[in-house]
């Protein structure tokens, strides 16, 4: 796999920075699995995860909605959290997000797409489909997880 080759490369020079969309931030913190595990090792510190403040909103703004129930201080533990283990950039300004709008049929994921590459990632983590597809770097869960330990 070549993003194995990658880290093998860099293995001992320097940590993988890692962009992390909400979807994969929303996971990890409400549930166990794969996602949680690399927000674990982003604290640890085997990896730099990466976000912007614009998906930061987007994770509280889900973290916020009813069906999951969660009380204030629920809310703020998670997100006190989520800043044990991701580094948080400042938002896109919008000339970098006009450079990436053209890329993708969901607009929404222009940031995401535009925070990867404007802030110099080794990988973006997510799950979207168009993605996945269309970036070439980006991979699931489960396979940076497979990069970054090996199995």
């Amino acid at each position: 796999m070549k993003l194995l080759r990658q880290n093998e490369q860099n293995s001992g020079k320097r940590k993988l920075t890692i962009f992390v969309d909400a979807n994969t931030i929303v996971s990890g913190l409400l549930f166990d699995g794969n996602e949680a595990l690399l927000l674990r090792l982003g604290k640890t510190g085997l990896c730099t995860l990466v976000t912007t403040r614009y998906v930061i909103d987007e994770v509280t703004r889900v973290l916020h909605a009813e069906e999951f129930r969660l009380s204030k201080e629920e809310i703020v533990t998670f997100l006190s959290y989520t800043n044990k283990c991701i580094r948080v950039s400042e938002s896109l300004k919008r000339s970098q997000l006009r450079k990436y709008s053209s890329r993708l049929a969901d607009k929404k994921d222009v940031h995401v797409l535009a925070g990867f590459s404007e802030l110099d990632c080794d990988i973006l983590v997510t799950g979207d489909k168009e993605l996945l597809r269309k970036v070439p770097k980006a991979t699931t869960t489960r396979q940076t997880l497979e990069v970054l330990l090996g199995f």
